[in-house]
């Protein structure tokens, strides 16, 4: 009955706000889905639950400060932990079937792999103040922390 009920209202039943629980913890001030930042502004934390202390100061009427945006650097999009699982898989299976030149091509394949992640040029890539902004405008929290 739960499934069908889902399913039939899911668009009435789903959460944008990231805080479906009323959650006391920072991971649930940011938005559901996540963005691949973790938060558009550092979070302010004075308390042991400082994602709940912010709201409480809203629901009394204390409102957050403007937030500043600045640009996020964040790690880039790689397949090297696939590739790598893929040459680990190689190497699982040729050592139980004691297929020594498949071991030692897997082997050399990850060791590529690896020295191809160590020496890219570009590991990260710079998301703008604007598209930050842009995302939080659409995707607002319960409270701004």
């Amino acid at each position: 009955m739960q499934l069908v009920v889902s399913i039939r209202q899911r668009e009435t039943l789903r959460d944008v706000t990231g805080d479906p629980w009323n959650g006391r913890t920072l991971e649930w001030s940011t938005a559901s889905p996540p963005p691949a930042w973790n938060f558009a502004v550092l979070p302010r934390v004075a308390e042991r639950d400082a994602f709940w202390a912010q709201k409480v100061r809203a629901k009394h009427g204390q409102l957050a400060q403007a937030r500043e945006y600045k640009s996020i650097e964040v790690p880039k999009n790689t397949l090297t932990g696939f590739v790598n699982a893929f040459f680990a898989v190689v190497i699982g299976f040729a050592l139980i079937w004691h297929i020594w030149w498949m071991a030692a091509l897997g082997a050399f394949g990850a060791f590529v792999t690896f020295l191809a992640f160590a020496f890219r040029e570009q590991d990260e890539v710079e998301i703008p103040a604007e598209t930050i902004a842009r995302f939080d405008r659409a995707h607002p929290t319960e409270v701004a922390l």
